[in-house]
């Protein structure tokens, strides 16, 4: 049954970083060639990238993620860890303010 929960547990650490990398960390939009083009950069969570070209056929420019695994992991604990941190932060003073 151990084994049975580990892979379950595995599985949802997978769906979790897999849907982690997908969210956006910046987006920048510029426009190019005196506007008659428009640059459109994001950088995912991973820090993966697409570039795109709004206003002409130019293809899209995607750049993998730079980090291993074990690396992505760690990003998305640390980022999980950080958001329970501020909602706890949010808690504890608007408890102080009451």
């Amino acid at each position: 049954m151990t084994q049975h929960t580990e892979k379950v547990e595995q599985v949802r650490r997978r769906n979790r970083l897999n849907v982690w990398r997908k969210g956006i960390k910046f987006t920048l939009g510029q426009a190019i060639d005196n506007g008659k083009d428009v640059e459109h950069l994001t950088i995912f969570n991973d820090d993966s990238t697409a570039l795109e070209y709004l206003k002409t056929d130019r293809k899209t420019e995607v750049t993998s993620s730079p980090h291993s695994h074990d690396q992505l992991i760690d990003m998305m604990l640390g980022d999980e860890n950080k958001e329970a941190e501020l909602i706890i932060r949010k808690k504890l003073a608007g408890e102080n303010n009451e």
